[in-house]
Parts: structure tokens; sequence; C-alpha cells
């Protein structure tokens, strides 16, 4: 981050804390607590990759008792890229934080955007009781993050393209609490220490059909691989698709899945999901063209839907892990079976 760029919106703000507060010590006894979530309150998300996620920060005041908060600024860094602007507040007691009812940095309420970073979001309240500037001309209200947890900012960031496990962090805290209001109109106010932040957590899931492991090339020299299109979503949104390409022609197959992955030899091939397993009897042959049993045209579908994960009890995240073996009349070694690869599906929202 370029410390003279900050350190300049600083200043910006600086002249504003020194109206509004008493210096306070590192001993001020009155803290906050801020935590970033989802604007409906959750530590941690599961978005697709790209998905906008909407994101809230709380305060709330603690240790020595106050009237709430009179000033406050952080900032925000998302490692999944830029930020823009926070939201500007246009109702409720946040707007008495904002330009020029109260008093910001110069890029305003939302934040400073400097090398993706949001820097000093959040404002200051008027409790000088100005009557002569053109700034800040708002009220002084009272209690805010004081009885309990308040939204103090609001905004909307976008998840990353890449797979992962990503933070928006809070950090950089300056606060000052409304301790009383003197004869001539102005706020005591004191210092506040940043007690904890909180991060929200996104996580970017990998939704795309992935195949693993090996299967037996069968008497007609083919390895059958599965393909697959398509998103399995919890919501109904999309469904994936698996295809069996490769397969012998005209013979029955068992399509086989769990929720985990596994190398176990079995019949000379590999069996590729875990214990315990479903074992789904295909309901017609594998179809294709040419003499029963001789050629690699066979196929079939399996489709991956909200029916079926809500059924078995699948949540957001889970990942079903599935395999096909099918029959092979010629295989040499008498086994009379051949194995495909295996796929992996992520339960997406």
């Amino acid at each position: 981050m370029d410390t003279t760029i900050r350190n300049t919106t600083l200043s910006a703000l600086l002249p504003a804390v020194g109206l509004l507060a008493l210096a306070g010590s590192a001993s001020a006894q009155t803290s906050i607590d801020l935590e970033a979530t989802t604007s409906g309150g959750a530590a941690a998300i599961q978005v697709l990759p790209g998905d906008l996620v909407e994101y809230e920060v709380r305060g709330e005041l603690g240790g020595r008792p106050s009237q709430g908060l009179a000033m406050f600024a952080f900032d925000l860094g998302f490692d999944g890229g830029a930020l823009p602007q926070a939201d500007t507040p246009t109702a409720g007691p946040l707007v008495e934080f904002v330009a020029p009812r109260g008093i910001n940095n110069p890029a305003g309420f939302g934040g400073t955007q400097i090398g993706g970073d949001l820097v000093q979001v959040g404002g200051a309240m008027n409790t000088i009781g100005n009557l002569f500037a053109p700034a800040p001309t708002g009220a002084v209200v009272t209690g805010l993050a004081s009885g309990g947890p308040d939204v103090l900012a609001t905004g909307v960031l976008t998840a990353p393209t890449a797979p992962g496990t990503y933070t928006l962090e809070v950090s950089n805290v300056v606060a000052n609490a409304l301790v009383e209001q003197t004869p001539d109109g102005w706020w005591r106010v004191r210092g506040v220490d940043a007690a904890t932040t909180t991060s929200l957590v996104v996580e970017v899931l990998d939704c795309g059909v992935t195949t693993y492991c090996s299967g037996i090339v069968n008497s007609a020299g083919c390895e059958a691989t599965i393909s697959g299109s398509g998103i399995a979503s919890l919501s109904g949104q999309s469904a994936a698709t698996l295809t069996l390409n490769d397969a012998l022609n005209d013979q029955f197959g068992l399509f086989v899945w769990s929720r985990g992955e596994a190398a176990t030899p079995l019949y000379n091939g590999t069996l590729c999901v875990d214990q315990p397993l479903v074992r789904l009897l295909e309901p017609g042959l594998s179809g294709g063209t040419g003499p029963f049993g001789t050629t690699c045209t066979g196929s079939f579908t399996r489709t991956i839907d909200a029916a079926f994960l809500t059924s078995n009890g699948f949540a957001v995240g889970d990942s079903v892990y599935c395999q096909w073996l099918y029959r092979d009349p010629f295989e040499a070694n008498g086994i009379r079976s051949a194995f495909s690869d295996a796929a992996r599906v992520t339960v997406c929202p």
C-alpha cells in the first residue's frame, strides 16, 4: 500500500478527529469489535465464480460505557480482488456521519480506493455544534453500536473466477465514543480501542465436473470415459449431466456413487468411489451400433439435479463421486466387466 497516499487521506480526516476527540490514551477502556459478514449476517459464504456478494461491517462497543460512536473509520481489504467503494448511507443514524452533515475523508464515506483496498470507510458527527462553517451541519445521534452490534457500512464485492477461499478483512480501526454533552452544546468524547476484528470468508466453489482415476481397457480396445456438462445446483437453477463415452455396445451398466473418493483394486481394475456406495442399475442397455459387444459405440447418461441432491441429503459444498461399471462379454480373463474412469461433481447453490 502507498504510505504517502494513505497518510494524505488520513490527514484530511484527522483535523475532524482533533475537533471531535479528546486524544484518548492507550488505555481508553472503551473498545469496539468489528465484524465483516454477509448482508444476512453470516460469517462465511459459498458462491460461484464471479458472483456478487453483498457484505456488511457490524460494530459493537464494549468496556467502559459510552453513549455510542462519535466517529469511526476503518480499512477494508479483499484478497480476491479490488473493492469498489462502500455504500454511502442515505437513511438512519449513519447519515449524520456523511458529509456535509458529518465529516469524511475526501473520497467520501465509502472510503478511498488505494491498491484495491478501501481506506478510511466511515466518518464523524458534528459533535462541535458547528454553526459557522459549511460543514459539518448535522445533529448528534446517540446509541450507535452501544446497545448491541449495529451495521456501520455496507457494500458489494465480486467473487474471483478462480475457485478457492478468500477473506474480506477489517483493519486500521480508528474511533471515538460519545461521553456527555457540555452546557455550550459540544460533546465530550473519548478514544476507543479496537478490540477484535473478524473477517468474512468467501469460498468460491469449483462447480464444474472433474474426472479422476483410470478405467479398464475393454475387449474392443477402448477405455470408457466420463464427460460432464452443467452445474449441480441445490436450488434447482441448473443440473449436471454425466455421459459415459466409448463403452461396449448393447451392454448392461451399473452407476455407482458415494460421498468420497477412493482407489480400491477390484477385478483387475480400480473402484474409484469410497464406501459406503450406492449402486444404480441402468434401466436400459448401452445401445450403439455393430454386433453385440464388439464396438465402442455404447453410452450411458445420468443427471445430478436438485431432486437427486435433496433426496440424498447433499448440502452446498459437498461432492458426489461416481463411476460406471458395465458388462464386457468377451473380456479375456473371465471377469466379464469393465470400469470407466470416475467423476467428481461439487454441489453449488
